[in-house]
């Protein structure tokens, strides 16, 4: 069965908008008091309300089992931010929108109204967006790296690569000294939030770059992050396809699969590697990699102990280790309505299987888990853009990228033809 299906004008230019102004120049924007209006974000909203009510009245309301269920293991988290807010109001206005914007309406938009228009977009021009925008951001952040400890400088461009009200104030607010050399920012103005971002979106950058070299120019970029948690991520990215080799020989034994043991393993024993010389070339010891205190992180999760079954305070927002500021800010309950978000895309593997025969999907999924492990040392979820990337992914996964095939090098071009397969993005029943 082939389904005709041509590139509509407004959703290429909603694409192409979105994947700059949040891949590219996310922190582009002005700021209300605290809280901080970026141009992505503000397209977001602007386009969510009449796409909503395109949605409704020209596309089926039916979903998919693993959406209702998807659905399902989010709701439990949103029912608790209501209870906060119900029973003692708002804590920190800027956070609680954040945290509002970042558990309600981001995925409530990537899941329930953006995937129906899928179907509507080139998948081969919507790749090309996103490796060009996600390269340049990695090499204007390798190019400021070295470009500070020359000048004592960045360079900046207000309402562009920063924040208007964060125009110079970058190394004194962002927390990015890190010795001689700073932690690579890009237009992110955070090492630590480019590096989490990033690492959300990088397996599916990888399978669709096919530029071994600029592949390479991505990682480079998240090394000279130097944060720790950017480093595990990379990490756990080698290890997973070794995890998943492993428990392949269970089902095999005795015959053994070796795959690309070899290969995976090497990469691991390079990328350690790489942490290591990145702490030398900044005079940093290894110590650093094994701080008691997790970066003065752990107050925070020794309060784990005086959590509450409920949220006793206000709505505010999440800090750095995802999973203990669930249970501080929202009980103990929060911190299983949380964990149960964190494992739902394994959890829907066991409801609809369909992923793991879509390499795009697949790929969506490590993302996805990639976050999941990053949440326990400073998943950044607050901060511009982590959580777009977050359920962005999290729909790829639901629902495979635009016209997969031809994304990925192949055919049939999305604009003339769509195979109905588990990859497709019509696929929505």
């Amino acid at each position: 069965m082939r389904i005709l299906r041509k590139p509509h004008p407004v959703a290429m230019f909603i694409v192409w908008f979105l994947t700059v102004f949040l891949v590219l120049f996310p922190k582009g924007g002005l700021k209300l008091g605290l809280l901080p209006l970026t141009w992505g974000y503000l397209f977001i909203a602007m386009t969510a309300l009449p796409l909503a009510v395109v949605r409704l009245v020209a596309f089926s309301t039916r979903m998919p089992i693993r959406l209702w269920a998807t659905v399902g293991m989010l709701l439990p988290m949103q029912l608790l931010c209501v209870y906060a807010i119900a029973f003692y109001g708002i804590f920190d206005t800027s956070f609680a929108i954040s945290t509002l914007t970042s558990l309600f309406f981001l995925p409530w938009i990537f899941l329930l109204i953006y995937p129906m228009f899928l179907r509507y977009i080139d998948g081969e021009r919507f790749s090309r967006y996103f490796r060009v925008c996600l390269f340049f951001a990695a090499l204007w952040g390798i190019f400021l790296f070295f470009w500070h400890p020359i000048t004592g400088s960045y360079v900046e461009i207000p309402y562009l690569t920063v924040n208007a009200a964060d125009y110079g104030e970058l190394e004194s607010t962002k927390h990015i000294a890190r010795g001689l050399f700073f932690k690579l920012i890009s237009t992110y103005n955070n090492g630590n939030v480019y590096g989490v971002a990033t690492l959300i979106l990088l397996p599916l950058y990888n399978l669709m770059e096919k530029a071994r070299w600029r592949r390479i120019i991505v990682k480079l970029a998240l090394f000279l992050t130097l944060s720790r948690t950017v480093w595990a991520g990379l990490v756990i990215a080698e290890v997973l396809p070794l995890g998943l080799l492993v428990i392949r020989q269970f089902a095999t034994f005795p015959r053994v699969y070796l795959g690309h043991a070899a290969k995976r393993l090497f990469a691991l024993l390079v990328t350690v590697g790489l942490i290591i010389a990145s702490l030398l070339f900044n005079s940093a010891k290894l110590s650093f990699l094994f701080d008691p205190t997790f970066g003065g992180r752990a107050d925070m999760i020794a309060q784990l102990a005086h959590s509450t079954l409920l949220p006793n305070h206000g709505l505010s927002g999440f800090q750095e280790v995802l999973y203990a500021s669930a249970a501080n800010e929202f009980g103990y309950a929060g911190l299983v309505a949380f964990t149960l978000i964190m494992l739902s895309p394994v959890l829907l593997l066991f409801i609809d299987s369909s992923a793991s025969q879509s390499p795009v999907r697949r790929a969506a999924l490590k993302g996805l888990i990639l976050y999941a492990f990053m949440g326990g040392s400073d998943g950044a979820l607050n901060y511009i853009p982590v959580m777009a990337f977050y359920w962005f992914v999290y729909m790829i996964y639901l629902f495979g990228w635009p016209g997969a095939t031809s994304a990925m090098g192949g055919q049939p071009h999305p604009a003339r033809r769509v195979s109905a397969q588990p990859d497709a993005a019509h696929s929505l029943a």
